[in-house]
């Protein structure tokens, strides 16, 4: 909780205005942000001296794994307030550990190939910038 609090008070202090290009990654299905995305909502008729409204950010410049935890549920809830291209693959070892059946059971659940393949490796290879190193 207190990572995804950190991350909603860095974005009402206004750092993503001062530094778009900014992004941050939260781990465990984003540490409760996209829990309290309903009030956070609310908060931008409050937050007037932000660019963009509060969700935005979070769409724009934060990205979630979901650090082993592989539920559907959770993918889905991630799902509706970000896109594919926001999400991680990930796993929290030694204390999450799926197996390949679990892992395989949860790529089924991505609605997509495309995004299967952002979700498994190519989010983190271009946020990481990991492509051809020479």
């Amino acid at each position: 909780m207190d990572a995804g609090l950190a991350a909603l008070r860095l974005i009402l202090r206004g750092t993503f205005d001062r530094h778009p290009g900014l992004q941050l990654v939260l781990g465990h299905w984003g540490e409760m942000l996209l829990f309290w995305m309903d009030r956070i909502k609310g908060l931008s008729h409050v937050a007037t001296h932000l660019e963009r409204r509060v969700s935005d950010y979070i769409r724009t410049n934060i990205h979630i794994t979901c650090s082993g935890m592989l539920q559907e549920r959770l993918l889905r809830h991630t799902l509706d307030f970000t896109g594919a291209d926001r999400v991680l693959f990930s796993t929290d070892y030694p204390f999450h550990r799926p197996g390949a059946a679990a892992v395989e059971q949860f790529f089924d659940a991505v609605p997509s190939p495309a995004d299967r393949a952002r979700i498994a490796s190519g989010n983190a290879e271009a946020l990481f910038r990991l492509g051809d190193v020479r």
